[in-house]
């Protein structure tokens, strides 16, 4: 399918959506539900149900469809929901992963190793250097990088061109990439981002 003849049947989606017509969701289902299993997937492989996140990623999409403005922008309106909720997952994750609960919030029964020291001091180390870059930058560098996310997916998600995501995404590399070539706890890792 060309650009035109999708960006036009996602506009027209999203009119049927917003006017809550019958089947607009079920169509929208099946349209995208591949796009967001597949970012779910590369997000997270084996770590958690994407079934069940798949599922919050279109209630709430379907509940914040008034929100949407530029009804061409369909597409990229719900990967950036998407992303949300992956970041929100991943969040959760990590935070059980520090405080050592189980996937249910349980305590485990036997005791969860600990993170290596050094590879713990990497992880905050990195987290600041992120977080010195602002959440936007963070998050692209983070969804490129980390998530393996293609350009198309970013630009999508942000509704930016591709052009514009692939020099955006150099710029804040490179930016990135120097700050951790010059902290001795993340050297090593920097050489994987050149620039």
């Amino acid at each position: 399918m060309n650009p035109e003849t999708r960006s036009a049947d996602d506009e027209s989606l999203a009119a049927a959506l917003q006017a809550g017509e019958a089947g607009a969701a079920e169509s929208a289902w099946r349209r995208f539900c591949p796009a967001v299993q597949n970012i779910l997937r590369r997000h997270f492989q084996f770590e958690a149900d994407t079934p069940d996140l798949c599922q919050e990623v279109f209630l709430r999409f379907f509940s914040r469809i008034g929100e949407l403005r530029e009804r061409r922008a369909l597409r990229g309106f719900l990967l950036g929901i998407c992303l949300g909720v992956a970041q929100n997952e991943r969040r959760r994750a990590f935070a059980r992963r520090r405080i050592m609960l189980t996937t249910s919030g349980e305590l485990p029964e036997q005791p969860v190793a600990p993170f290596d020291a050094e590879a713990r001091q990497a992880l905050d180390r990195l987290s600041r250097v992120l977080g010195a870059f602002g959440d936007d930058d963070g998050r692209l560098f983070t969804a490129r990088h980390f998530q393996k996310l293609e350009l198309a997916e970013i630009a999508a998600s942000r509704g930016w061109s591709v052009p514009k995501t692939k020099r955006r995404t150099a710029t804040v590399t490179r930016r990135i990439g120097r700050k951790l070539r010059n902290d001795p706890a993340l050297v090593d890792y920097a050489a994987a981002f050149s620039g």
